[in-house]
């Protein structure tokens, strides 16, 4: 689904113990550790992308900070509706779902 407003930063997404969530323009990738599910909003998931980079942040230097600061530069574009992102949940289960009428399904 592609994320443009910030209207769309409130709709459920859902994530089994077996899928997993891509965000390209990010550079993010989660992929799924036994047993861990959710269900949350967009935002949720931004928020604990965000809470993932800044702890790294803290941890190193050079390009590396860089590159941590710079994705949440845009995650605050993102949440402020001045940028757009991709959300991706692959599921081989196919018990994972991003629920709006915006988002499109590939089986």
């Amino acid at each position: 689904m592609v994320i443009s407003s910030t209207q769309d930063l409130n709709v459920r997404v859902i994530r089994s113990s077996f899928g997993s969530v891509e965000i390209p323009e990010l550079g993010v990738s989660v992929k799924p550790r036994r047993g861990e599910s959710f269900i949350s909003t967009v935002e949720g998931v931004l928020k604990r992308v965000e809470e993932v980079v800044k702890t790294l942040s803290r941890n190193v230097e050079g390009k590396k900070k860089k590159r941590a600061n710079a994705v949440l530069k845009q995650i605050a574009e993102i949440k402020s509706g001045k940028a757009s992102m991709t959300l991706i949940i692959d599921d081989p289960a196919g018990n994972s779902a991003i629920l709006s009428d915006k988002a499109k399904t590939f089986l």
